[in-house]
This record gives structure tokens, C-alpha cells and sequence, in this order.
């Protein structure tokens, strides 16, 4: 049985091509009309695959711009997945886990803890944070007048977020209990009239990241899963923001991966959930 997952994105369309033996295709659609995305990503699948229409049972949908999609597409019909669930269940799949938190850094980022258990599968939101690739996109566009995160994400590579980010040793001078003097005290807390655009890309992707991996470890230190955190969603396919992700868990514990193809876990997870449906003999099941 095949069924193809759709995260329907503020920007883009990421899809996978699912059967019971695992995902067959990944693809990336832009375009600013979701049926459209919808379309294009489903075309661009089947003819990767040389894969007929008529061979897929459903498309699942889950993401931001489901709501205005009609029942059918190109004739096949549309199963809508719970955000929440698709980011569950498509980061624990990809990071090869029966329980973990999956930290999922989209527009905003959503933190989710899951529990698997043979053919169950609990997914639990635990909150998240507003501060994503949104706040970083939106504040390099006011800082910088920089349109897109692959722009904002080569500056930053040039810049030095120490020069913006007061540090603890800019503080104290050394070390301080488990901080040592490297530690970031207050982002862009040592901004001066000389600061350099590079050096203020650099302390966004700092900042952002920090919040984003802080948020995670501690959500998932409240259901004992600290060690057992996956980081997916776009902004973790940038290696300047996982680094910065990372530096919460070095410095108070816990242990964070980032899959492979971290931005296709909700298309995963909703491709996942819906041929669950069809296919197991538990629960309830969607009508052909």
C-alpha cells in the first residue's frame, strides 16, 4: 500500500512517498498556493518513482495550510493528521526511537513527547516556544535586510557571535558554579557602535538556537527523556543552528540527536499515521 505525506509549509511543501516497507521518496515543492504545492509534490513523487496515481491509497496532510485543501486531490482522497502527532511520530521514526521528546523547530518550534509501544503510539504535546525560524527570518529582515535563512545563514558564518553576546567570563572574569567562561550570559548583551552585520547574523543564529535546544532539554527533563531528544524540522538542516542547539545539553545534560533529513519528520509522520489506519488491525480504521 502506498501513501503519500504532505507537510504543507508556510513556504514549502515537503512530501514522502510511504509503503509498509518504509519511505520510498523526499521531495521539496515551493510554490505560494497550497493546492498547487499539493499537486506539484505529488506529481513530482509518482514520476520519480514512475509510480501511477491509481497506485496510492490516499495523501495525508498535516502543517499549517491544510485547512483551505478540498477532500480530494488529483482524485485521491485527503486525510488531515494533528500536527502534534505528525512531528511525533515522524521524529521518532527518523531518529530509529521507541521513546523520546522530539523537538521540532519550524516557523515557531513544538516540543512532543513519545511513547511506543508495539503497535501504540502516544504522542503528547508539551508545549514549545514561539522562537524559531520565523523570529530568526523576521530579525534578519529588521537587522540585516536579509530575505531568506540560507542568506542570513552565510552571513552568519563570517561573523563571531562572541562579539555580540555578553559572556560569563565578561562578567565574573572565570567560571561560575557549572559555567564556564564561554557561556553566553545575555545575547547581544555587548552590543557596541562598531558591530559588524556579520557578527549580529551570528548572535541571531546563537540566540535562536540556545532558546530552541533549552526549551527541548528542559521539557523533556519533566518526563525523564533528557537523554533521548530529536531535533528535526528545517532549521536543523543548518549545522551553524544545531551547533547552538546543542550547547543547552553539553552544558546542563541530556543528549540531543538531529536525523537524517530532519525537515521531512511531519510529512513522515503523517504518511505514517494514516497507513497505520488503513493497515492495522487495531483501532479504528478510514473508509476506502
Amino acid at each position: 500500500m502506498l501513501i503519500i505525506g504532505l507537510d504543507m509549509g508556510g513556504t514549502t511543501t515537503k512530501g514522502v512517498l510511504a509503503s509498509e516497507s518504509g519511505i520510498l521518496a523526499k521531495t521539496v515543492v515551493v510554490a505560494s498556493d497550497p493546492l498547487a504545492a499539493a499537486a506539484g509534490a505529488i506529481g513530482k513523487l509518482l514520476t520519480d518513482r514512475g509510480i501511477q496515481l491509481d497506485d496510492v491509497e490516499a495523501v495525508a496532510l498535516s502543517g499549517g495550510r491544510t485547512k483551505p485543501l478540498p477532500d480530494r486531490i488529483l482524485g485521491l482522497p485527503v486525510r488531515e493528521v494533528d500536527e502534534i502527532e505528525a512531528v511525533g511520530r515522524g521524529g521518532a521514526y527518523l531518529a530509529g526511537m521507541k521513546e523520546c521528546v522530539v523537538v521540532s523547530a519550524g516557523t515557531g518550534t513544538a516540543v512532543v513527547e513519545v511513547r511506543i509501544d508495539g503497535a501504540k503510539c502516544e504522542v503528547r504535546h508539551l508545549g514549545g516556544t514561539a522562537v524559531g525560524a520565523g523570529t530568526l527570518l523576521g530579525l534578519g529582515r529588521l537587522l540585516l535586510r536579509r530575505t531568506s535563512i540560507a542568506s542570513l545563514m552565510e552571513m552568519a558564518r563570517k561573523g563571531n557571535p562572541k562579539n555580540v553576546d555578553l559572556t560569563v567570563g565578561d562578567i565574573v572574569g572565570g567560571p561560575v558554579g557549572r559555567l564556564d567562561p564561554d557561556v553566553t550570559a545575555s545575547n547581544f548583551g555587548k552590543v557596541g557602535d562598531d558591530v559588524r552585520p556579520e557578527d549580529i547574523a551570528a548572535g541571531l543564529v546563537n540566540m535562536v538556537g540556545q532558546v530552541i535546544g533549552t526549551v527541548g532539554l528542559f521539557a523533556a527533563k519533566s518526563v525523564g527523556l533528557e537523554e533521548s531528544v530529536v531535533l528535526v524540522g528545517g532549521l536543523m538542516t543548518h549545522e551553524l543552528l544545531v551547533k547552538a542547539a546543542m550547547k543547552p545539553f553539553n552544558l546542563f545534560g541530556g543528549s540531543a540527536v538531529v536525523p537524517r533529513d530532519p525537515q521531512f519528520a511531519t510529512a513522515i509522520g503523517a504518511s505514517l499515521k494514516v497507513l497505520a489506519m488503513y493497515t492495522s488491525p487495531l483501532g479504528e480504521r478510514y473508509e476506502a
